[in-house]
């Protein structure tokens, strides 16, 4: 298996870096995935690997800069990181408004 990255994300993704991963199945095929930065750095520091429907969620988003540091993720059901990102977002909506 080969890794390459990380690579700016793009604006689906927020912008957050991925790396992406080249595997040589047994048929000579080549597949192709890619993966949230996070959850690498998270899954590799931790020694567990998680299952799809977690997470690595940052505990202080950090703006653009982003703070990938492990002491700053934590895993997290995919639900719940969504539910916390809608809070964001609407608190973020209420501030623009004012003028």
């Amino acid at each position: 298996m080969k890794i390459f990255g990380p690579y700016k994300g793009s604006k689906q993704n927020g912008g957050r870096p991925i790396y992406v991963f080249k595997r040589k199945k047994k048929d000579g095929t080549t597949v192709t995935t890619s993966s949230n930065k996070a959850r690498v750095d998270y899954e590799k520091a931790t020694g567990k690997i998680l299952p799809k429907s977690t997470d690595v969620d940052h505990k202080d988003n950090g703006g653009r800069k982003g703070k990938d540091g492990i002491k700053n993720l934590q895993p997290m059901s995919h639900s719940k990181n969504v539910g916390k990102e809608n809070k964001r977002r609407a608190k973020k909506k209420v501030a623009k408004k004012k003028p």
